[in-house]
């Protein structure tokens, strides 16, 4: 996959933040480490170097101090304000007689100049009562990206243009971060307290690693020769979040089991926190649907602290929405990374995964590699209860989810429904480095060698 300069930045000031911390504690100084990073000369991107220097600052403070702030955040300095205006008159403006652009504006924005209507953006409210009442369509409406990829309509823009994120509504799903032409929005990273933890001998860490790395980093890199090269990190071990996989259907299984008992025949999945996070926050009077079985990740996370309390967890994925899970005390997760953190990691410390010794993984079900795949979660369920298995329903998409869920309801249905925010499942997630088809495909292999295995 090809960098885009958004990406090259990013990695840019994660790869610095290594290198200053490794050699310097004096992190309290991000405006020289931004200097460092951006020194004197011509810009490139923006007005000058003072505006880049000052965005590259907001990109240091979410990397070396995390808890400051939501997971997902704007720069304020980034933002570009986003100067096209949300309506604009078009060519197939007709001029026609009955103005009903111009009677239908509350606030008389409407102007006709030369046999044609414009738009005074001095006085538009983007109400957009003008574009639904021209007979012509021609008037249109541009969103900006950000708030265009925002399922649960959480980005506003204020009046300076200005994009503002309601917490009430974000679910950490990270789509406005990979929207963003400008890289304005971006979330937080714990790559730095965990590189510093790592290096401290008197922790003992371990890598949890998401399904979804198959084939991450790299066609030709095998799942044993990622784990040699988290081990080369540091790691005391690592281990699939699978494994935690198989936990999660074996719960699921038995709390549908207990729901019945009670009188209730429908439940939810609950492993992707931007899907729990939306019916949270959008369908509330929905939320006693979901399971309240632990993620796989969670899971993981108990099993290891149960057999050493003083262990310490970061899990690794492609998910933002694991940012914000992870800081929920009940997951017991200290620590989570994205797979680009992790690349960032492994290039700054010289290792190449291509080059490794082939490790063996601890072995989990071949079903429960696939929950990283939509319909893995369901099929998972199928394949562990057999004939006894309730019905079983699968969606995508975070708006998708939330109407299939509010359906099955109104309808009565029995069953279960798995849910995924990620078209594709987390495959697809916001911080996936390979294309949707090639991760398919390396994910069938890795769970077609795990079924041969068993």
């Amino acid at each position: 996959m090809a960098l885009s300069e958004i990406m090259k930045i990013r990695r840019q000031v994660l790869k610095s933040a290594l290198d200053w911390v490794s050699h310097d504690q004096n992190r309290k100084d991000r405006a020289t480490l931004a200097r460092q990073i951006i020194p004197d000369g011509t810009p490139r991107y923006r007005c000058c170097i003072h505006k880049e220097r000052a965005v590259i600052e907001e990109r240091l403070k979410a990397v070396l101090e995390p808890d400051e702030g939501p997971v997902v955040r704007v720069l304020k300095e980034g933002c570009n304000g986003c100067e096209m205006h949300r309506y604009s008159v078009t060519d197939h403006c007709q001029n026609c007689v009955g103005h009903f652009c111009f009677t239908n504006c509350p606030k008389k924005a409407i102007l006709f100049i030369n046999n044609k209507a414009f738009i005074d953006q001095t006085r538009c409210v983007e109400c957009g009562l003008c574009a639904r009442n021209c007979p012509y369509h021609a008037i249109i409406e541009y969103r900006r990206p950000c708030e265009d990829s925002c399922p649960t309509k959480a980005i506003s823009v204020r009046e300076d243009r200005i994009a503002s994120i309601a917490e009430a509504h974000c679910t950490s799903c990270g789509k406005c971060i990979v929207s963003c032409p400008f890289g304005a929005v971006a979330e937080s990273s714990q790559l730095i307290h965990l590189f510093e933890t790592v290096r401290n001998p008197e922790h003992k860490i371990y890598a949890v690693i998401a399904p979804a790395f198959v084939g991450q980093f790299g066609r030709k890199v095998s799942p044993g020769q990622v784990k040699s090269a988290l081990l080369k990190l540091g790691f005391q071990d690592v281990l699939e979040a699978a494994l935690g996989a198989d936990r999660t259907i074996e719960l699921e299984a038995r709390e549908y089991d207990e729901r019945l008992a009670h009188g209730e025949e429908f439940m939810t999945s609950s492993c992707c926190p931007a899907y729990v996070s939306a019916v949270m926050k959008e369908k509330p009077d929905l939320f006693h649907h979901i399971s309240t079985t632990l993620s796989p990740m969670a899971q993981v996370a108990h099993i290891l602290k149960e057999k050493d309390p003083e262990a310490k967890v970061a899990f690794i994925g492609p998910c933002v929405a694991k940012k914000e899970e992870g800081k929920r005390p009940e997951t017991k997760v200290d620590f989570v990374l994205t797979f680009e953190e992790l690349m960032v990691w492994l290039d700054y410390a010289g290792i190449n995964p291509a080059e490794e010794s082939e490790q063996t993984l601890a072995g989990p079900s071949s079903y429960a590699r696939g929950f990283s795949k939509a319909g893995g979660v369901a099929a998972a369920l199928t394949a562990y209860l057999g004939q006894d298995s309730p019905p079983t329903y699968q969606t995508e998409g975070i708006q998708n989810s939330l109407k299939a869920l509010e359906t099955h309801i109104r309808n009565g249905d029995k069953g279960f429904l798995e849910c995924m925010a990620c078209e594709g499942g987390c495959i697809n997630g916001p911080w996936t480095m390979i294309a949707r088809p090639i991760a398919e495909r390396a994910l069938k292999e890795f769970v077609q060698s795990t079924a041969a295995q068993q």
